[in-house]
């Protein structure tokens, strides 16, 4: 008789790398910037990757999960949920993970050298009261801090 192999769950964390920091970016500037296109989502993207360079030690997957720098990764943010459950089936989401795959390669950004963005629509937080945009797109301000 023949039977079938068991399966043994894995216990261990899922190694950081290049898809952690490909899904990690895709599902923050998708959560983000879905609402407000493409070059949103580019734009959010090249903040993330600069915010990368300025801070050494840190892997990208988990600077872009800090939710001070996205807040949807905050398990309170209405957006948190949404965004852990979407997949590549979703246009949009389809399309971060290409805008992730271009910014992760060094496709240039929109931003000015930003390493922070603010909603406009939210407010200007002390940190940014002294700084000058260096770019503005879509409803988002960015800054170089």
């Amino acid at each position: 008789m023949m039977t079938r192999p068991s399966l043994t769950p894995v216990t261990e964390p899922t190694p950081a790398g290049p898809d952690a920091a490909l899904d990690a970016l895709a599902r923050a500037i998708w959560a983000h910037g879905r609402d407000r296109g493409i070059r949103a989502m580019e734009a959010l993207a090249a903040t993330a990757i600069n915010r990368r360079y300025r801070s050494p030690g840190r892997t990208l997957a988990d600077l872009v999960r800090d939710p001070a720098l996205f807040a949807a990764w905050d398990p309170n943010d209405p957006r948190h949920a949404e965004m852990q459950a979407v997949d590549s089936t979703d246009p949009a989401f389809a399309a971060a993970l290409r805008v992730a795959r271009r910014a992760m390669a060094g496709a240039d950004g929109l931003v000015g050298g930003a390493d922070h963005f603010l909603d406009d629509a939210q407010p200007l937080p002390d940190w940014a009261s002294s700084l000058t945009p260096t770019a503005s797109l879509a409803g988002f301000s960015f800054y170089r801090a």
